[in-house]
């Protein structure tokens, strides 16, 4: 840029001027508020420009600024609220109702009217001894409230300076959360320093190191797992490393540097990682510089650092110890409830982190006792199963370790019913923000327990191995013919993880923002549980599949019909569904270049397709209708494997003496996926007549309250109908049987929405069924077991016999269906099914599988049909306890 100033992606550029007056427009802004110095102020926002000028903005009036992770639960965002006595909150998202504090708008805020005149002043902050407050992870219990004073905080950015010996023609590209100790030092270092700063989207390393080179970046801050995806990017795009010659050093820290990535990173740029420690509490403490690249560096000027044995002894060069340090920038203290600051204990300040010195006072550290590093953060196990206990089970966390992704967190539930991992995360997942989040849920009966009735950490360990892919694919699962893929299967899982935000933008534009959510979480576990399954269908090799893609859940489809069935397959072509072919091709496009395999997208009709791509295939998997696939079975070769996916009915019944509060809600649950627009939805709703009344006022009462909004609306239990042949036949269907509605029924075509809809009537022989991608709960009233297996008899329900749920205690009806249908018993389908297992009925309409001239209705999973119908032998899946 052509002066040092503020630079972002989709933002003009801001040279140092322009943003001090804009952060003095904030100060003035925040006080005509009613914001007063003496007040805290906590900021929850993603990195942006915006963020920036609202942070100096409030160190110009002098507020104190407390910073949380912008990804935290809300109830951890009220709990550090209320601890830190906090007044005012700053956000870039609208609140909750009821929400206690006063909140502002972060973009509000940042788009007031620059000032006229006057400079940012850090005075009235440096003298606040309540200047900052940031959030620490903690041994055990709550998260802990950090104070520093606003002069520790400068002071130690004005000795990194000097270490680091930054200049005015540096431009800073911190790829790290502004809302921690690290990424906002980098912020405070730009502005102190007077040079430039870039702000890039540091979730997308591809996209923030492009604009690091347009942006002339000299300084690049960032974790070491960013680092292991920046040499990945610069592996495969060799301009891109060329373009990024300008940056003169690569900084690193929040967790211990591999030697690995640090000999690659110097390989491959010319340039060495230099290395940095501190925390949260005290601020840098050593800085490797790029004159003395060793280590963590020496301690900067006035930090006194030595390393202590066990007894509290001063141990000699090379010996590992506890870090102790004495400095000036160290915290104020901790935070009381009330808001009160607890100071530290006198005398040097114990780290508990492990490390050593050599003898010309160069500093290493091993890593913090307990502690695992991920995805930046600092975690405690213990602290995590603290919190995963709340979903209702015992839960152990077990760290796994991987150098690329800092760590691989496995959570062991114990569940005596062995229900399905998916069942577990959701409410795992729902108590905790995403950086703390499982990699993988191991459901187990008890956990392991020693003589003295402890857990048991050895035979945890040895649980979790078995159950992970962490070991060497190559070596120990010879059941995948292509094994050096598993690789592109994990970089894919990465992805998902690592850029979430970006997956869950693009698949929001079909479906809602919480079926979005769920959909990546069954993504994951197919992709954690591959190996798995390679080990237990052991399917052979397949020279070329031809995959027509479904409609909906398009990620997930993604994983199942094509990155899995690679581990097996040499080549993949797949045609997108006609409703949402854009859609699947950009999605292709994202996570093509992560998982770099042999999967080729057709922009062929289906008639093209057929007559082009599936006669050269040795496999051929379909989802759509019957009629269609139908048609192109009369034209396979026997030889050709053909797999289909259909439709089902999945009738959801309710039995006498069910728990008619867990059936509404699950009925709601599983109607209202993707705002009733998916293939689990059952499409009749079968209730006893003494449970009828009862029924439909709970399912009213219930729907009656659920909240419409965009697609993107992280409250919105439902949204618009998305595809036209939904809107079109729910339209016919409601008009012709309006007399049975008993609640709902408006339908808002320019909104193209429709409210929930509950439709009422009594059984009957003549009774007639539809599939619904809708909202409807189609509710059919029996008198007694008769007229119930009459309804389930009917052909359209057996032709289409894929999953039943079934409420209440029914051995017989359940051992009926059972012949015919997979039946989850007091919980959903969504609950039951696995990806890495077959799913669905005995309904020739559902799915089947032909091979040499027959056609065979069964559960279905690619590779255990592939190992069933083209090789010899198949071993039975193991469905003890599960993992994901």
């Amino acid at each position: 840029m052509s002066a040092p100033g503020l630079l972002a992606p989709g933002a003009p550029p801001q040279d140092r001027a322009a943003a001090g007056r804009r952060a003095v427009g904030v100060a003035d802004a925040l006080r005509a508020r009613g914001v007063r110095p003496a007040d805290r102020v906590m900021v929850l926002g993603d990195n942006s420009a915006d963020y920036v000028l609202v942070l100096l903005g409030l160190m110009h009036l002098g507020a104190s600024i407390v910073l949380l992770d912008h990804r935290q639960t809300a109830a951890e965002v009220r709990r550090a609220a209320a601890l830190a006595d906090v007044r005012w909150l700053v956000a870039d998202s609208p609140g909750a109702p009821g929400e206690p504090l006063r909140r502002l708008g972060l973009g509000e805020l940042a788009g007031s009217a620059p000032s006229s005149g006057g400079q940012v002043s850090l005075r009235a902050w440096r003298d606040r001894p309540d200047a900052l407050i940031t959030w620490s992870s903690g041994t055990e219990g709550p998260a802990k409230g950090i104070v520093r004073s606003g002069g520790s905080f400068v002071d130690n950015i004005d000795r990194s300076r000097r270490r680091m010996r930054y200049r005015t023609d540096d431009a800073l590209l911190p790829l790290l959360p502004f809302s921690h100790q690290y990424g906002l030092s980098v912020v405070l270092l730009w502005w102190r320093v007077g040079c430039s700063l870039l702000v890039a989207p540091y979730h997308r390393v591809d996209h923030a190191l492009e604009f690091a080179a347009r942006g002339g970046a000299t300084a690049v801050d960032a974790a070491p797992m960013t680092y292991h995806t920046a040499l990945n990017l610069m592996r495969t795009r060799p301009a891109l490393l060329e373009a990024l010659r300008s940056v003169r050093m690569w900084c690193v820290g929040g967790s211990p540097l591999g030697a690995a990535l640090a000999e690659r990173f110097r390989r491959v740029t010319g340039r060495p990682l230099l290395d940095g420690y501190g925390s949260t509490e005290t601020g840098n403490i050593a800085l490797a510089a790029p004159d003395d690249p060793v280590g963590c560096g020496r301690p900067l000027d006035g930090v006194h650092v030595t390393v202590l044995d066990e007894a509290g002894a001063p141990v000699p060069p090379g010996v590992l110890g506890e870090v102790v340090l004495s400095s000036p920038d160290l915290t104020s203290g901790y935070l009381e409830p009330g808001g009160g600051v607890r100071p530290l204990p006198e005398g040097p300040y114990r780290t508990r982190d492990l490390g050593h010195l050599d003898e010309a006072g160069h500093l290493f550290v091993v890593g913090r006792a307990a502690a695992v590093h991920r995805m930046g953060h600092v975690l405690y196990p213990e602290v995590l199963a603290a919190k995963a206990a709340e979903c209702g089970a015992p839960v152990r966390v077990v760290p796994v370790e991987d150098e690329r992704r800092g760590c691989h967190l496995v959570f062991v539930v114990a569940d005596p019913q062995l229900r399905e991992p998916r069942f577990w995360r959701s409410r795992i997942d729902a108590l905790l923000p995403s950086y703390e989040r499982p990699n993988r849920v191991v459901v187990v009966e008890e956990i392991p327990l020693n003589s003295n009735g402890k857990p048991d950490t050895g035979a945890l360990d040895r649980l979790v191995r078995r159950s992970t892919g962490h070991r060497s694919a190559e070596e120990q699962l010879p059941a995948v013919p292509f094994p050096q893929r598993i690789g592109a299967l994990r970089a894919v899982a990465d992805f998902l993880r690592d850029h979430r935000a970006e997956v869950l933008d693009l698949l929001c534009e079909i479906s809602p923002r919480k079926a979005v959510e769920t959909e990546l979480s069954s993504s994951l576990e197919a992709l954690t549980g591959a190996c798995e399954e390679m080990e237990t269908y052991r399917p052979g090799r397949v020279g070329r599949m031809a995959v027509f893609m479904p409609s909906n859940v398009l990620c997930y489809s993604y994983v199942l019909y094509l990155l899995i069935p690679a581990l097996y397959t040499e080549r993949l072509v797949f045609r997108p569904s006609a409703q949402v072919a854009s859609l699947t091709r950009r999605l292709h496009a994202m996570l093509a270049p992560v998982h770099g395999l042999p999967l080729e997208p057709s922009g062929l009709s289906q008639r093209r397709f057929v007559e082009g791509p599936v006669p050269e295939s040795d496999v051929v998997v379909f989802t759509g209708t019957y009629q269609n696939v139908e048609q192109i079975r009369t034209q396979l070769r026997p030889e050709q494997l053909l797999l289909f996916f259909g439709q089902g009915v999945n009738p959801f019944v309710v039995t006498e003496g069910a728990d008619l509060d867990i059936a509404v809600a699950d009925a709601i649950r599983i109607r209202m996926l993707n705002g009733g627009q998916d293939c689990f939805g059952p499409d009749v709703f079968l209730v006893p007549e003494d449970a009828a009344d009862r029924f439909v006022e709970l399912l009213v009462k219930e729907i009656g309250e659920l909240r419409y909004g965009d697609y993107r609306d992280e409250d919105a239990d439902y949204g618009p109908l998305y595809y036209d042949s939904a809107l079109q036949r729910v339209t016919d269907y409601l008009r012709k049987h309006r007399e049975h509605i008993v609640f709902g029924g408006r339908l808002d075509l320019r909104e193209r929405h429709l409210h929930p809809t509950v439709l009422l009537r009594p059984y009957s022989e003549r009774i007639t069924l539809e599939e619904m991608f809708s909202p409807v709960f189609n509710i059919v009233v029996y008198q007694n077991d008769q007229q119930l297996r009459s309804v389930l008899r009917m052909p359209f329900i057996d032709d289409r016999a894929m999953a039943a749920m079934v409420y209440g205690e029914h051995p017989e009806l359940v051992e009926m269906l059972s012949r015919r249908h997979q039946v989850c018993v007091n919980r959903t389908v969504l609950d039951e099914e696995n990806g890495n297992r077959p799913f669905g009925g005995h309904g020739m309409v559902a799915n089947f599988a032909a091979y040499r001239g027959k056609r065979v209705a069964e559960p279905l999973l690619i590779s255990k049909a592939v190992a069933q119908h083209m090789t010899t032998a198949v071993p039975e899946a193991d469905d003890r306890a599960g993992g994901c």
